[in-house]
């Protein structure tokens, strides 16, 4: 007896569980091979598949089983040819591919001979068929790409910290919106914040997903991932801005910014914190600084330069990771051809720069003087912050207009958004936009309060406090406070010279203890954006340094 495999399909996985067509297909196929006399040996089914991708599970597992030496089957029976394939090249590769096999392809609706005739109908059905197909779904589209101009959403699970609620009713169609899930919100929320360290040291993807998995908190009944805490992390929809029709479903490839549908949607976090993110994931990034200054608390790390050409000095190792250096990053990249930088113990360069560092500043007496210096030219410096705070909108101003320049040419297709370089350009636009915005409304409040008041148990304390966490805090705590009073240590082999900002010593004393430990590491990009600040400088000589 004539043996036949049965396959049945449906395009999408909510026509297979709302659907009869995949048990009507099997029960009109094997009543078929009934009345032919047929024996059904195996049913394929393959719910939610389209028929214009060859890469269906069950469809493959169809074509290797008839394939098999022991010929399990000879026929493979479809209800129609469009259920096989709607794709008129693929359908005839593996219409031949199972001819090989010895096995036959018949559809029980569409009877075709065998002959040359009868070939060259089946083509033209598949031809119709993929014809057909192509154009549905362009309808299709079409729909959708209005149904997101409209504001409604397309149907697709929503992103996490998001569900979806009944808008209207259109005749017999639901329209849908997003609506903030609350719990699951709360935890976009705390992602968000423990990225930016609002209640402490910034953390990375790996550390937050660790964070939440070592606390039970799942992401809809899974443990999160590093890649899914930073689509999180990165995704505009959080911030009130979603898009739709970013990527081609069927090649899974991004489509030109131009093509994108903006829908408006509520936001959990506020845009400046999503910036803030964005520039605080591309600092960390693997690719823009090196795994050891990210995830390791080396103390003089991000400040410590060679003292020959300028290059950071980085951790360097000895004896399988026994041994820690610091090293000149352009001696280790070029060879003693690129630079002649020394290579000196680690423990050995803290313990100098911290010892002086607390002998020369940290002492009450040169604390006292330091910051005498820094007061008596206060007058000064309000006429410079005068000019800053001019400067400083100027710059504000000129941020936005760049965004703008950016935003338009991705939207006249003359830049695609997903390019690295753009994005880039644009995140640190916003991100010096927020940042000046910040940095004006807290210069403007400063030119119109007093200068704060100084007085010698303020600085007694926080010498005190310093001087303990510099020598004794945790090894992250020691580079944060390290990277508050440092700003630039130069090492070669018969000097180092260190340089800091007055400023930052003079804000911290006349803030109190109190309120200096939590400000830290929100103080550490108070270097580079201040760039007018009064400095200490000081210079230790030795013979050898190596």
């Amino acid at each position: 007896m004539t043996r036949a495999a049965i396959y049945v399909r449906v395009s999408t996985a909510r026509q297979a569980e709302r659907d009869l067509s995949i048990p009507d297909q099997i029960v009109q196929c094997r009543t078929w091979c009934q009345r032919q006399g047929i024996e059904v040996v195996q049913v394929f089914s393959e719910p939610g598949a389209s028929a214009l991708d060859e890469d269906r599970p069950v469809f493959q597992e169809l074509i290797h089983t008839a394939k098999r030496t022991d010929k399990p089957f000879d026929l493979v029976v479809v209800h129609s040819l469009s259920r096989f394939s709607r794709d008129s090249l693929h359908s005839e590769l593996y219409i031949r591919e199972l001819r090989k096999a010895g096995v036959e392809l018949i559809s029980i609706t569409q009877e075709v001979g065998q002959d040359p005739t009868g070939e060259m109908f089946r083509k033209l059905l598949h031809i119709f068929d993929e014809h057909q197909s192509r154009e549905t779904a362009k309808h299709v589209h079409r729909a959708m790409l209005e149904n997101a101009r409209q504001g409604f959403w397309n149907g697709s699970r929503p992103p996490y910290g998001y569900g979806v609620e009944i808008a209207e009713r259109r005749g017999s169609k639901d329209k849908k919106v997003l609506v903030v899930n609350d719990a699951e919100a709360r935890v976009v929320r705390m992602i968000f914040d423990m990225a930016a360290g609002v209640e402490g040291r910034p953390m990375g993807v790996k550390a937050i997903a660790t964070w939440l998995n070592e606390r039970g908190i799942l992401r809809r009944g899974r443990r999160f991932s590093t890649g899914g805490v930073h689509a999180i992390l990165t995704a505009s929809t959080y911030h009130g801005q979603h898009y739709f029709n970013r990527t081609d479903s069927r090649n899974d490839r991004p489509r030109p910014p131009s093509e994108w549908i903006p829908l408006a949607v509520p936001a959990i976090v506020d845009e400046k914190t999503f910036n803030a993110a964005q520039a605080l994931l591309q600092s960390r990034a693997p690719k823009r600084v090196a795994p050891r200054l990210v995830n390791t608390p080396t103390l003089l790390a991000g400040v410590a330069r060679c003292g020959h050409c300028g290059a950071a000095l980085i951790q360097n190792t000895g004896k399988g990771g026994q041994y820690r250096y610091y090293c000149c990053s352009r001696r280790l990249k070029e060879g003693p051809f690129g630079c002649k930088g020394l290579r000196m113990p680690m423990d050995k360069l803290d313990g100098i720069v911290i010892g002086e560092v607390t002998k020369q500043i940290l002492q009450h007496e040169h604390l006292v003087g330091l910051l005498g210096d820094y007061l008596r030219t206060a007058l000064e410096r309000e006429d410079r912050n005068r000019d800053r705070l001019r400067q400083m909108r100027q710059d504000h101003k000129e941020s936005e207009a760049g965004i703008a320049r950016l935003l338009e040419l991705v939207e006249k297709g003359l830049m695609d958004a997903e390019d690295a370089s753009m994005r880039e350009r644009l995140i640190n636009l916003r991100f010096r936009r927020d940042e000046l915005a910040e940095q004006i409304v807290d210069l403007t409040r400063r030119l119109a309060m007093a200068e704060p008041v100084i007085t010698p148990e303020k600085i007694e304390k926080l010498a005190v406090l310093l001087r303990d966490k510099l020598h004794h805090g945790p090894p992250d705590l020691r580079q944060a406070y390290a990277r508050l009073l440092l700003s630039d240590v130069r090492v070669n082999d018969r000097e180092i010279r260190i340089s800091g900002s007055k400023a930052v010593l003079a804000r911290s004393a006349a803030a109190g203890v109190a309120k200096t430990t939590p400000a830290v590491l929100s103080l550490l990009g108070l270097f580079k954006s201040d760039p007018q600040n009064a400095r200490f400088s000081g210079i230790i000589g030795f013979d050898n340094l190596s």
